[in-house]
């Protein structure tokens, strides 16, 4: 009988621990903040003087509210950084999967960079973009 007692008082203590370490884990589940106006460069001069447009909406993926809070606060900066960032960029090199890849690590490095200069952290873990539009 004592057997019996120590394995279901080990079952109960093993599931008690299990069901803490899943809540402490939904406490990280990644936040999103969607910057709501999309960046739209005309890439006139660098395509020979045809009318060519990259217009692309960003979401920045964090793991705290403090860190959304951040990005939202200094949003026209973000903005001011990312239309320079992607005004810089020509048409030939965002064409591609490669260099679309390369502009999506130069936003994240850019917003993180920003961040840490403005508020001591840069605790933004991804940028997506939610559309990416080439003509």
């Amino acid at each position: 009988m004592t057997q019996l007692f120590r394995i279901l008082l080990l079952f109960i203590i093993t599931s008690m621990t299990t069901q803490t370490w899943a809540a402490d884990e939904s406490n990280s589940d990644a936040i999103y903040y969607a910057i709501n106006e999309p960046f739209t460069i005309n890439f006139l001069n660098q395509s020979n003087q045809k009318a060519r447009y990259l217009q692309i909406k960003v979401t920045l993926k964090g793991r705290d509210q403090a860190s959304m809070d951040s990005a939202e606060q200094n949003l026209p900066m973000i903005q001011d950084a990312l239309l320079d960032l992607f005004s810089d960029q020509s048409y030939e090199a965002v064409n591609s999967l490669e260099g679309r890849l390369a502009l999506q690590s130069a936003t994240l490095a850019t917003v993180k960079s920003l961040l840490q200069v403005e508020t001591g952290h840069d605790a933004i873990d991804a940028v997506y973009f939610t559309s990416f539009i080439l003509q």
